[in-house]
């Protein structure tokens, strides 16, 4: 399990890997074409978004092709919450 935290210092929220990583927290687990198709974001951005991704340990490749987080959206909702509490 990675800390939100530390994706936070790693990547910034307005990048193509920010979205694919809050993506996939959600989801589970999804092929790029489908994180293409169900984000808006253009294939040729997903998957070098993806390969980043893989190389600082964020997420983990499946058998099959698909793509998995190892952020829990947990984590992400528990940030936000104590961001807004504030």
């Amino acid at each position: 399990m990675v800390k939100w935290e530390k994706v936070l210092g790693d990547v910034s929220p307005t990048t193509s890997q920010f979205k694919v990583l809050v993506y996939l927290s959600f989801k589970d687990a999804a092929l790029p074409a489908d994180i293409s198709n169900e984000t808006g974001i253009a294939a040729g951005t997903v998957r070098p978004a993806l390969r980043t991704l893989l190389e600082k340990g964020y997420v983990k490749q499946m058998e099959g092709g698909s793509y998995h987080s190892l952020v829990p959206f947990t984590e992400i909702v528990s940030h936000l919450y104590s961001v807004v509490k504030k």
